[in-house]
């Protein structure tokens, strides 16, 4: 169970750090859109002074399209990072719960175990009980067989007070 918990802070603290690096991420996005603009705009100021520099700007200009497109993939490799993440604290979480309650039958069958173990002593108590009662009367020399004729009559065997 312990180890269940430490993997759900594992968890925890992945999700965390997935969230702070998708923010890291965001920021950086941020910040390159930003770069991307005031390139776009040198670009145009540029353009406007000289009309040799336009194909230098066009290249630049792919290449901060290139650097947003990959950018945002980024961003969206994070999100799946971080859900990927989330998924496994909540598989910890449900492995955690499902272990404690494995232990709880594990705990409900010792205690039907020991009951069953106090009724087989009660039982053979009760056995012992019966036998030493039976040990008291005397059934005479009947064969080993139910309904077998005795060696002398039933009748001439001494019969217990309550048969009587």
């Amino acid at each position: 169970m312990q180890i269940g918990a430490r993997e759900v802070e594992a968890g925890a603290e992945l999700a965390a750090k997935s969230g702070a690096a998708l923010d890291e991420i965001a920021s950086a996005v941020s910040s390159s859109n930003a770069a991307v603009n005031r390139i776009v705009k040198a670009m145009d100021d540029m353009q406007a002074s000289s009309t040799g520099l336009v194909s230098a700007s066009d290249a630049i200009a792919a290449i901060a399209e290139e650097t947003n497109a990959a950018a945002e993939s980024m961003t969206g490799s994070a999100e799946q990072v971080a859900h990927a993440v989330e998924s496994i604290a909540a598989i910890s979480q449900e492995n955690s719960a499902s272990a404690e309650e494995v232990s709880a039958a594990t705990e409900e069958m010792s205690a039907q175990a020991e009951e069953v173990v106090a009724s087989a002593s009660t039982m053979a108590d009760m056995a012992s009980r019966l036998e030493s009662l039976a040990s008291r009367f005397r059934i005479g020399d009947a064969r080993t067989s139910y309904g077998a004729p005795a060696d002398r009559p039933v009748a001439n065997a001494e019969r217990p007070r309550w048969a009587a």
